[in-house]
This record gives structure tokens, sequence and C-alpha cells, in this order.
């Protein structure tokens, strides 16, 4: 575009209007990166929130516990797989962050990945009891966060023992609540084998040593 009046050969360009926020809009150094005291800002509130929610987890998982009655035996089962995953990968994500977080952000303080693994043991703990095996004066519980999976010693017909190599569980057979036939494999830990077995004896007073009661409990396993 040229001027009309004045010097016709002397082309007119537009300068460009540079506002101070629109430089700022594109530079590399964000708000983040200005205000790092903001960033410790939205992680104490983050943190606090997290550790709010797995202490109180872990708090309603402790009630629970406490609210079962008559409790004779309890164990966790002792296998890799009944680890809790989740809890796991988080406290493990929070390491590598804390790691990776040194060189590449803004500076976090160290109590903000203190309070999320903090949470994430509580959360850790919370699903570890609620994934134990509690045996009480009333029946067995598979899993102490499940009462409604209980089953009661009047509800068990028949029940026999299984050696699977280094492992021993046992088996239930029992009626639900809708009277459907169902099945109960529980694993004992080799410490605990003598006192369980001691214990289902005096409950159910079933004879395992008999051969007939043996054929019994198998035809019953295969609902024969």
């Amino acid at each position: 575009m040229f001027l009309s009046i004045g010097d016709h050969n002397r082309p007119f360009r537009s300068q460009p209007v540079c506002i101070g926020w629109e430089y700022d809009l594109f530079r590399t150094d964000t708000v983040l990166t200005q205000y790092p005291h903001l960033v410790n800002v939205l992680h104490t509130i983050l943190v606090l929130s997290f550790v709010g929610v797995t202490l109180l987890l872990l708090f309603m998982t402790l009630l629970h516990r406490f609210r079962i009655r008559g409790v004779r035996m309890s164990w966790q089962v002792g296998s890799w797989r009944s680890i809790p995953v989740w809890p796991t990968i988080f406290m493990g994500l929070i390491i590598v962050f804390l790691v990776y977080a040194q060189n590449t952000i803004p500076p976090v303080r160290l109590t903000v990945f203190a309070g999320y693994f903090v949470g994430g043991m509580a959360w850790f703990v919370a699903v570890a009891m609620s994934s134990s095996v509690i045996v009480t004066e009333y029946g067995i519980i598979p899993e102490a966060g499940r009462s409604s999976d209980a089953v009661g010693w009047g509800q068990v017909s028949d029940y026999f023992e299984i050696a699977d190599g280094k492992r021993v569980h046992f088996a239930f057979m029992y009626q639900d609540f809708l009277g459907e036939r169902k099945r109960l494999d529980l694993f004992v830990p080799a410490q605990e084998i003598d006192r369980f077995r001691g214990l289902v004896r005096s409950k159910l007073d079933v004879p395992l040593d008999l051969p007939a009661q043996r054929v019994m409990s198998r035809e019953a396993l295969e609902n024969r």
C-alpha cells in the first residue's frame, strides 16, 4: 500500500504494535516458572486432598475391621498376586517423578512428595487389610473388606483339605442365602495350617481321616 499524499515512491508499511502481555503469551517462561510458589501452593492443595481421602479410607477400613466380632484367626494371602497393585504403582511413580522433577521443572518442596508418599502408604495398608482372611467364631470371611461374602459355619455342608505341592488349601462346599451350592477355596499359610485345621474340626466336626468321607467330599466337589 502506498501513500496518496507526499512521496508516491516511498511505500508505507505498517509497523507492528506489540503489547507486553502478547509477548508474554509466547514466551517460553510460563506463569508457573515465573511464580514457583504458585506451583507449591497448587501441589499442597492436591496433596492435602489426597492424604485426607486416603487417611479416611484407612480409618473406615480399620473401623470395619474392629467391628468384626469373635475373631479367632487372620492372615494375609501370602502370594505376590495379593500385593495391592495400584498403590504400589502410585508410590513407584512418585519416586520416579521426584527424581525427574529435580532437574526439569521449577523446584517443588520435598514435603509435597512426602505427602503423596504418605497417602500412598495409607492407601496400600487399607487395601492390604481389606484383602486379609478372617476366621471368626461364626464363620469365614475370605476378604475383610467384603463381609457380604462371609460363609457361616452353619452353611458349610462339606469340606476337605487339598495339598498342592508346598501349598495347602481347604475347599468348603456351602449353600448361600439363596440356596445355591457354591465352593470356597481358602489357601492357608504353612504356619497356620494346624491351628486352622483344629478350629475347622471343632466347628464342623467332620473327620477327615475316614476314607468314605474323602469320597463323599470328592463327589460333592464334582457336583455328582
